[in-house]
């Protein structure tokens, strides 16, 4: 039978352009120190990957699988053949393209922009495509791309700390000094602990003329760079693959930064035995436990096994400062302070929060190894005096409650929550006056805290200031029209100022709200029998 020539032109095509295997012909790359890896876990997710790759080796999904075990424990180099088949087999997948990029950037430049610029076509609104491409682009010395590239993540993804970074770079070795400084403040602004943009400022700086701001960025240019997150969707694909501990922390950790706490501890779960000697393991174990929800028990008992690690464990206590043992304990009471409250145990939750306090240093404290020292830890010791306010507050202990929202204002005078709920306790004890500064501290920052302007409106009427009453409840009315009680207030401050028609018109308006309102219809007489 003799085939048309199209269709003998698409078989070659096909032959031409994927691959077929024969079963164990296949040539899997592995690592090179395969043979040194003991974790049991780790050879058999690998054995099993490339079972599968050697099952169906024209499949790319298997072999990008494998590719992400490989690279999710730090093979790069065996990672890149992975991600260079699946590319092969599935050409038109964004991702596969992505990974083979994102790996041969450094080594092969040429390649990667290649492989980036070909998955921009699938997916241009990838910033992390465009920002390892741009990387590609620098080592080639092909700047004006780059920056091309930077700008458009920096426009997909504004908050990412390399966008700017490496336009700062460009910009400096383009002598463009006064631009290179602007986005290296920028990155700064980002992300303040990356070591690589100090240094870059201090070239800046040497090349502006001001030696002082070189010597300063310099010096915190030794220190060892902290790198902000770059937001990688898929890069989550990567860290599902892994299967060491180090790996199970970092989605564990992960998932409670997303609010996942139910997966949070599954991934957890993997990694307690009675040998776990990790306490953060421990410490984000037990939080997790507590916000699924369901769990308190279970969560109690991890956090009081940390703390006996803590006070017990010689080999812990060697590798931790005691500063950083003291901030873990403080932390592990709050929690457990929180888990007493929810469950009804009220005088347990005061002494677990009170446990907490006692690792806050004063200025008269003698022992500095163990209290942790003011100002680096205020914001923790503020939220737990606020804590612990709320306890007393909902027992009916109201001084204690005032005491402890005080001292969360002294360390944090900024803590709105603080005010608030201050203020909250003095209006309970018809303690108005003391509750004003603090409900004008609240719609400082929130205008919009209608239970703050409103009582700030009714203190104002207490004060027979009626104007600036009339201002407020007006203000309520506003940001919630159906306010029924600042309709009432409103109109009695017009009354109070003689302004009958407006009051009439007021409490008019509160029958439409809720007909039948006593109040409101009493009011009523009373000022037409004024007109």
């Amino acid at each position: 039978m003799k085939f048309p020539s199209y269709i003998i032109g698409f078989f070659l095509f096909m032959l031409i352009s994927v691959p077929v295997f024969a079963g164990s012909d296949i040539d899997v790359p592995e690592p090179a120190d395969l043979d040194l890896v003991e974790e049991k876990r780790l050879l058999k997710a690998i054995e099993n990957a490339q079972k599968a790759v050697r099952k169906s080796p024209n499949t790319a999904d298997v072999w990008g699988q494998l590719g992400h075990i490989y690279l999710s424990h730090g093979w790069e180099i065996p990672a890149i053949p992975c991600y260079r088949q699946a590319s092969i087999l599935a050409p038109d997948e964004f991702k596969w393209l992505y990974f083979l990029g994102r790996l041969t950037k450094q080594r092969q430049p040429e390649e990667a922009v290649k492989h980036l610029t070909r998955a921009l076509t699938l997916d241009s609104t990838s910033a992390p495509a465009h920002l390892y491409l741009a990387a590609a682009l620098r080592i080639l010395g092909r700047f004006d791309e780059a920056r091309q590239h930077l700008e458009r993540a920096k426009h997909l993804q504004p908050n990412n700390p390399f966008s700017e970074l490496w336009l700062g770079e460009i910009a400096l070795a383009k002598r463009q000094l006064r631009l290179a400084r602007a986005h290296l403040e920028e990155a700064l602004r980002l992300n303040p602990g990356q070591s690589e943009a100090h240094a870059l400022m201090a070239q800046v700086a040497i090349a502006l003329g001001d030696a002082q701001a070189a010597k300063q960025h310099a010096q915190v240019a030794r220190r060892p760079s902290e790198y902000g997150e770059l937001i990688d969707p898929l890069w989550w694909d990567v860290l599902k693959a892994g299967v060491t501990a180090p790996l199970y922390a970092e989605r564990g950790r992960r998932y409670m930064s997303e609010g996942d706490y139910a997966s949070a501890v599954t991934e957890f779960e993997t990694l307690i035995s009675d040998e776990q000697k990790d306490i953060k393991v421990w410490f984000d174990y037990g939080v997790s436990l507590l916000y699924t929800g369901t769990r308190h028990r279970e969560a109690l008992a991890v956090l009081e096994h940390l703390l006996s690690l803590l006070d017990k464990d010689i080999e812990i206590q060697k590798q931790r400062s005691a500063d950083e043992i003291a901030y873990l304990k403080a932390q592990a009471y709050n929690y457990m302070g929180q888990i007493y409250y929810e469950t009804g145990q009220t005088a347990a939750a005061i002494r677990a929060c009170g446990m907490a306090l006692r690792f806050k240093k004063n200025k008269t404290d003698s022992d500095p190894h163990e209290q942790l020292t003011p100002s680096n830890y205020d914001p923790f010791f503020s939220n737990v005096h606020a804590n612990l306010a709320t306890v007393y507050e909902n027992t009916g202990q109201l001084g204690e409650a005032i005491r402890h929202y005080q001292e969360a204002l002294e360390l944090v005078p900024s803590q709105l929550s603080a005010h608030r709920d201050l203020a909250g306790v003095y209006w309970k004890q018809r303690r108005y006056t003391a509750a004003e500064p603090h409900y004008k501290q609240v719609i400082t920052y929130d205008a919009t805290d209608v239970q703050a302007i409103y009582r700030l409106g009714l203190i104002a009427l207490m004060k027979e200031d009626f104007l600036e009453a009339v201002s407020l409840f007006k203000k309520v009315i506003a940001i919630e029209a159906t306010h029924v009680r600042a309709y009432g207030a409103l109109g009695v401050a017009y009354q109070e100022l003689g302004n009958i028609p407006g009051a009439i018109g007021i409490f008019e308006q509160v029958l439409e709200l809720e007909p039948g309102n006593k109040v409101a219809l009493d009011k009523l007489r009373e000022l037409h029998e004024l007109k």
